[in-house]
């Protein structure tokens, strides 16, 4: 059956969920079932099929197969010994599989760990060493990329892949298998995107990983169709998957991250709304789209870093927004800054073609929390201060696993710390850095994130673009690697870059280069770049720029001496 949004809550019904207290994430999928009116009408499609009771692939699902599916994975493991605060992981290709195995493994009162399928192994491991997992569920390709090394892990009892439960059957756990969770008992573990360092696991807990896809329920929805394409491990997509089933939002769950994979999506699925990381729209906006491909979409949805302006700007000319439910040209684009501690977005800004440009603008707090600047002292920062980025909201993670340390200097003066740098303007945030990212040049600060923006808007030819701290004469200076197109000259480039810089009060450029591959721009598993692997690239810009490739250009003038 094909996607309807007549399978969609009224208000009253979904004001209802908000304010049943024992409404959580470990129990999302049965009460979705327990109260949708229509649990019969197809609610979810995946673009790379999930296996079904009988062993067939399927795409397809309505809210009472995704229900006996939880249910007889659940009892897979119940015979495999699995009970309560037991850890499983799960290292897969990424698909609405990962989802699943949370689902079943948290009616024991399991624990997954979900780990992004693109993460190198070795970090993977060092996640699983840190949670020892009492079993590991995976594919054959990631079983070889492990390659008999998680043999090691202490705890480990046993390993599946989902060839070994094929044909699993309908099946229901025995009495007294069932968990009932507390709001603080752990649903299931993520992690951080590892952009400063190694990946953390981050603990979702019943309660708290309600808390933003609660509070969004109690806000009106039109009818939509959501096509989620950010990885199908990570919270943000497990919370808006709560939220779509709870509510009966229809959902496309999108493997295929990629710029060229959402746009094929958005053909063949014609959703109303896309969510997907920067890096995809970055992709998008790089491409040459063919409009009727997106005329369904009235709203791109960010999460994770915030979007570039230049990105967003070419993305909405695409699609439609409805006024007085007449279709107008033109879509608009939500940007929120978001990461797997935070849980939801608690600041959010629209952007219309109307809207005028204003570089880092991440929006205005939306009610589900509290936003705040702070100085290093705890202290309130003034307006137009640039301090740390810090909220509180029933939505923050409560943990990281088996590293309260790291976790409590996360904190201050009753907020938590994202690790960003950002200053405010009344109700207006803007975002401007990680705090790892800034670079403290002789001629003051760098913002990294910030300098990106200017250079996106300076330089229309290119397309993407990543600025770290290098190294010259034993100062830090600013490096950009760009993409643009084969013949730009770099040296023309890094001219004009570094006077739209200045003119922005960001210190220049010390070296520009033109990007030639992928791996010129690292990205994580996530998608987010890498700077800390930008920082030992250009760890010494003198003997960097002495190996000349003809691909870059560099400011002679000595960083030491401005």
């Amino acid at each position: 059956m094909p996607l309807t949004t007549q399978s969609m809550l009224d208000q009253d019904a979904r004001q209802r969920i908000y304010e049943d207290a024992s409404v959580g994430g470990g129990n999302a999928w049965r009460k979705a079932l327990e109260l949708s009116p229509h649990p019969e009408l197809t609610c979810l499609v995946a673009d790379r099929p999930v296996m079904n009771l009988d062993g067939i692939p399927q795409s397809e699902f309505n809210l009472r197969r995704l229900d006996e599916l939880a249910e007889s994975w659940a009892s897979f493991y119940w015979d495999r010994g699995v009970r309560p605060r037991d850890r499983v992981a799960v290292y897969i290709e990424d698909s609405f599989d990962d989802q699943l195995q949370l689902a079943a493994l948290a009616r024991l009162g399991a624990i997954p760990l979900l780990i992004n399928g693109r993460m190198d192994p070795e970090l993977a491991l060092g996640l699983m060493a840190r949670t020892d997992p009492v079993g590991l569920y995976t594919d054959a390709a990631h079983l070889t990329l492990l390659d008999g090394r998680h043999g090691k892990l202490a705890g480990l009892r046993w390993t599946v892949t989902g060839d070994d439960a094929r044909g699993l059957g309908r099946r229901t756990l025995p009495a007294g298998a069932r968990y009932r969770h507390g709001d603080d008992d752990p649903v299931f573990l993520c992690h951080s995107s590892g952009t400063t360092g190694n990946p953390k696991p981050v603990i979702w807990a019943h309660k708290q990983s309600l808390a933003g896809p609660g509070w969004r329920l109690s806000v009106p929805e039109d009818p939509t169709v959501m096509l989620s394409a950010v990885p199908q491990s990570h919270s943000s997509a497990i919370a808006y998957t709560f939220y779509s089933l709870l509510c009966g939002l229809p959902l496309i769950s999108f493997s295929d991250q990629s710029g060229a994979g959402v746009a094929r999506g958005a053909r063949e699925h014609r959703p109303t709304r896309i969510l997907a990381f920067n890096q995809t729209y970055s992709e998008l906006a790089a491409m040459d789209l063919d409009a009727e491909d997106f005329t369904s979409v009235r709203e791109w949805q960010n999460t994770g870093d915030s979007a570039h302006d230049a990105h967003i700007r070419k993305l909405i000319r695409y699609g439609h927004h409805l006024v007085d439910g007449e279709r107008r040209p033109g879509s608009v684009f939500s940007d929120g800054l978001g990461s797997s501690e935070l849980g939801w977005a608690t600041l959010r800004r629209y952007v219309t073609q109307d809207t005028p440009p204003r570089p880092r603008f991440l929006g205005n707090p939306v009610p589900a929390g509290e936003v705040a600047v702070l100085r290093e002292d705890g202290t309130p920062a003034a307006d137009g201060e640039v301090g740390l980025f810090a909220l509180r909201s029933n939505s923050v993670i409560p943990g990281y696993w088996n590293d309260a340390d790291t976790y409590y200097r996360s904190k201050l003066a009753g907020y938590w710390l994202s690790g960003d740098l950002a200053y405010r303007e009344g109700d207006d945030f803007f975002h401007i850095d990680r705090a790892v990212d800034a670079i403290h040049t002789p001629e003051g600060p760098g913002y990294s994130v910030l300098m990106e923006e200017i250079l996106l808007l300076a330089l229309p030819e290119v397309t993407d673009c990543a600025v770290a701290a290098g190294h010259r004469g034993g100062a830090p200076a600013p490096v950009a690697v760009v993409r643009a197109p084969k013949d730009a000259d770099p040296a023309e480039l890094l001219a004009r870059a570094n006077a739209g810089l200045r003119e922005a009060g960001q210190p220049p450029l010390a070296l520009l280069e033109l990007a030639r591959d992928a791996a010129d721009i690292p990205t994580g598993s996530t998608g987010k770049v890498l700077k800390r692997v930008l920082r030992e690239r250009y760890a010494d810009l003198d003997a960097y720029a002495a190996s000349a490739t003809g691909r870059f250009a560099a400011d002679t003038k000595d960083a030491t001496s401005r």
